[in-house]
């Protein structure tokens, strides 16, 4: 019997370890009842003869009961045009795998000061942006969904449009997307998690679930492994109603293979502690 109502849900393992339709199999035998699609993988994998690749992965989600709930498309490419056909190319590869929703992230450099004109600029160059793909992914059936960046060790004084909800929340709102809240962005931007997660409130339909050291890198740890505050993550989760999957986002590739099996059953197992801490009433919490 399941323990939560709300989903678990987790980000394939990389290429290196397993192809999509390995992972679905894996992924379902360590207790995972949905999956995030990684695109950016697949495309890099299969190129244009990726057809029969979806047709397989979806018997094999029949097969295991395992929910494909989301993706994440391309975000960086050699060159702009490169990634503008990868993006268009996983976005027919999204709808015929059938998915709800695809993180795009927003664009910005993270080089021009911080400040009213920084906003208005990006504010617009993601506008052209979005609406360069939206009419592709409704006519593949799928919502496009805008993610948090990370808005650290830029150029000092500078910052990067779309690490904040106020920002995410602007583009959300002028283009009729969703919003995909990543915990480890957030925290290396030294955000608030509970405060930013009430703003967003119910735009909110996908997490990215992974903590840091707030360093240079963006390591994807599982929580608890970095400086993350996972009780206010879960209060703010809690009272925004969240009623979606709890994905994770984890950087598994340097795992060795043998070692992988473990660390999939320790994210599941902090996944169901977060469960329970979501949905943990307060009276409960105080008694």
């Amino acid at each position: 019997m399941k323990k939560h109502a709300l989903p678990l849900s987790v980000t394939f393992p990389p290429a290196s370890h397993m192809n999509p339709v390995e992972a679905v199999g894996f992924l379902y035998e360590h207790g995972f009842d949905s999956m995030d699609f990684n695109f950016v993988a697949a495309i890099d994998m299969y190129g244009d003869d990726w057809h029969e690749m979806i047709a397989e992965v979806k018997k094999e989600a029949e097969r295991t009961g395992m929910i494909i709930v989301s993706g994440h498309l391309p975000f960086r490419d050699k060159t702009p045009e490169i990634l503008h056909q990868k993006v268009l190319k996983t976005i027919e590869m999204a709808g015929e795998l059938g998915i709800k929703r695809a993180v795009l992230h927003p664009i910005g450099d993270g080089m021009m000061p911080a400040g009213e004109e920084n906003n208005k600029y990006w504010f617009q160059k993601n506008l052209e942006f979005y609406n360069t793909y939206i009419p592709y992914a409704e006519k593949a059936g799928i919502k496009l969904v805008t993610e948090n960046m990370r808005d650290a060790h830029q150029a000092e004084g500078c910052h990067r449009y779309g690490s904040t909800a106020d920002e995410l929340i602007e583009l959300a709102d002028a283009l009729g997307l969703e919003i995909c809240w990543d915990f480890g962005h957030a925290h290396e931007a030294k955000l608030d998690h509970y405060t930013e997660l009430l703003k967003i409130g119910n735009r909110l339909t996908m997490t990215h679930i992974n903590d840091n050291w707030q360093g240079p890198d963006d390591e994807h740890l599982p929580p608890f492994y970095g400086t993350g505050d996972w009780d206010a993550a879960c209060r703010g989760l809690r009272e925004i109603g969240y009623s979606n999957p709890l994905n994770f986002e984890l950087k598994f590739k340097k795992l060795p293979i043998q070692i992988l099996p473990y660390a999939t059953d320790l994210a599941r197992a902090i996944g169901e502690l977060l469960l329970d801490k979501i949905t943990e009433s307060p009276a409960r919490k105080s008694s």
